[in-house]
């Protein structure tokens, strides 16, 4: 594995977080795949094939979906649906499970309203769920262009959320401001998917409820309080001056590194800087979690499960259990790990 604070975290044990490794391992070979069947099919230095969700958080699964784009920047031309239409072809063909219905996946984006529309009515819930996972759980799939463009991309959102950040204009030099802009999206994002969460259950009449549920309160918080991390973190960096002319490029840099890492690596870097011993709850918990989802039997009960059968459910009240436990760790990650988060947490989290 190439999570170096994580691997640190695990020590010498092999047998510690074995799911996540062996989901790791096969996000790899599946990127692999998935640059060679790519390659060729992009605009030159304008289109990046871009994946989300479980693959680029590198937790894939045998049952995995392929959350997916196509993502342009630069000129529209009419042979760019040709490309979506070529790649959902050879996706097929190479058994890749299709996106959700929602639309959000499995398409053509420009970068222009990722970049440009952030807030205000042209900010649509795709629009913002599109850049705030590019931002929080995205990967450019290898070929000749991808991580180019969307490193590019990345510059260019977030070089919009701090140059119109209140806490950054010139004549702030207080020692603990972070991108509030940033984080007020990160937590509207956070809020919406609750919301949404709750639409589609009625909208789907319960479909897949119960394995959405556990989804929930697993890895789409685990992407929240990454990305509460990727804003507070730069007021934990070690005694950076405030003065320097170059604050702003350096924090967009520092945001950019923190974008381009898979979510669990991030959190990891945090609990091996200010709470080593939250590894087991976060981790172990975390862990179990893959398990479920890599087992095809207990994937699939949880899949046809009812909202009014859960509750007297095994299956899902252990995995509603390990989702208790890894909720209590994050909230002592947050809020009794170190004083100086507490702080942060306190004083941003809210307000």
């Amino acid at each position: 594995m190439q999570t170096s604070a994580l691997n640190t975290l695990r020590g010498t044990d092999p047998s510690r977080w074995t799911n996540i490794a062996r989901a790791d391992a096969l996000s790899v070979s599946k990127a692999m795949e998935l640059s060679k069947l790519v390659e060729g099919l992009l605009p030159t230095d304008e289109g990046a094939f871009i994946v989300f969700g479980s693959l680029a958080r590198r937790e894939y699964t045998a049952d995995s979906d392929l959350d997916w784009t196509v993502l342009i920047d630069g000129r529209a031309a009419s042979g760019h649906l040709g490309i979506v239409h070529e790649l959902k072809q050879k996706l097929k063909d190479a058994q890749f499970k299709v996106p959700g219905p929602t639309e959000v996946f499995g398409g053509l984006v420009f970068s222009h309203e990722l970049v440009h529309a952030i807030g205000g009515d042209d900010d649509t819930n795709k629009n913002m769920t599109r850049r705030l996972l590019l931002l929080l759980e995205s990967t450019a799939i290898e070929t000749s262009s991808s991580k180019e463009v969307q490193s590019r991309i990345l510059n260019a959102i977030l070089g919009r959320y701090v140059d119109e950040d209140a806490s950054f204009i010139a004549g702030n030099r207080r020692n603990d401001r972070i991108p509030r802009f940033l984080l007020n999206d990160v937590v509207r994002f956070w809020r919406t998917i609750a919301v949404d969460y709750a639409n589609k259950y009625r909208a789907r009449a319960g479909e897949k409820w119960a394995l959405r549920n556990i989804k929930l309160r697993m890895s789409r918080k685990l992407i929240f309080v990454s990305g509460l991390f990727m804003c507070i973190s730069w007021a934990l960096r070690d005694n950076e001056d405030t003065q320097d002319d170059f604050v702003v490029q350096k924090l967009v840099t520092h945001l950019k590194e923190w974008a381009q890492r898979p979510p669990l690596e991030s959190i990891a870097k945090i609990i091996l800087t200010y709470a080593p011993s939250l590894a087991p709850a976060v981790f172990d918990n975390y862990d179990a979690f893959l398990g479920i989802l890599d087992d095809k039997t207990q994937r699939m009960h949880l899949e046809g499960l009812s909202p009014e059968d859960a509750y007297e459910d095994d299956v899902f009240m252990h995995a509603r259990g390990i989702a208790t436990k890894f909720d209590e760790a994050l909230t002592a990650l947050l809020f009794e790990s170190d004083e100086q988060i507490t702080k942060l947490v306190k004083k941003y989290g809210v307000f």
